[in-house]
């Protein structure tokens, strides 16, 4: 695994679009993807007495979650402030060092793709350790590379971008975690938006069909 992106430039970036990040995401087709992709991850929440979300950016998706207590932690100092605009329990810090007592939560969210800038051999391991047995970890992941008409680049090599389902599926399970759903979702520029890519459809495509996926995993 390479080295994680660095922090500091990770949230010197979010830090600058801070202001109006929210409005520039609202759009119709976005909205909708991430009203799909949402769906799945605040699933993963219900009847959580204490929900941590990792990159938790300006709250949008924590302030969506029902538990008594819910904890966001981000890198970025300026989408943390939006963050504790709307209420939000809030701490500067990364994934590689959660500030958050052993077995003392009971679901770990990370949307936006906000895993990819942590190197998941140091991440998922720290992620295990604040959930308690049985407890979820319920993240949005882009793919390596999608199937697609138009030449791409391809992602930098120190982002955790899978290469496929059966790479996603190898990682968790390697952190000691149990893959208990995955929703595959392509981005489409009519309505819907995201089109749900079957299991049997992504096991039988070389090149992964789907743009986002939605992955629920449980520590035992």
């Amino acid at each position: 695994m390479t080295a994680p992106r660095d922090r500091r430039a990770v949230a010197a970036g979010y830090d600058a679009g801070a202001d109006g990040y929210d409005a520039r995401h609202a759009d119709r087709r976005g909205a909708a993807r991430a009203r799909a992709i949402d769906r799945v991850l605040l699933d993963a929440t219900r009847g959580a007495a204490r929900v941590l979300e990792i990159g938790v950016g300006t709250g949008r998706l924590l302030a969506q979650v029902a538990a008594p207590t819910r904890v966001g932690v981000d890198v970025a100092a300026r989408m943390l402030a939006h963050a504790r605009a709307r209420g939000l329990a809030v701490v500067q810090a990364d994934g590689h060092a959660l500030p958050i007592a052993s077995a003392s939560v009971d679901a770990v969210i990370a949307g936006k793709g906000a895993l990819r800038y942590l190197d998941p051999a140091v991440a998922l391991p720290e992620i295990a350790r604040v959930l308690r047995p049985g407890g979820a970890l319920a993240a949005h992941l882009y793919p390596r590379r999608t199937l697609t008409w138009r030449a791409a680049a391809p992602p930098p090599p120190e982002l955790w971008q899978p290469a496929d389902t059966a790479a996603l599926v190898a990682t968790l399970v390697g952190a000691g975690f149990v893959v208990e759903r995955i929703v595959r979702l392509r981005s489409v520029r009519w309505w819907p938006y995201a089109l749900a890519i079957p299991a049997w459809v992504d096991a039988r495509t070389p090149v992964p069909l789907w743009s986002h996926a939605a992955v629920v995993a449980r520590r035992p």
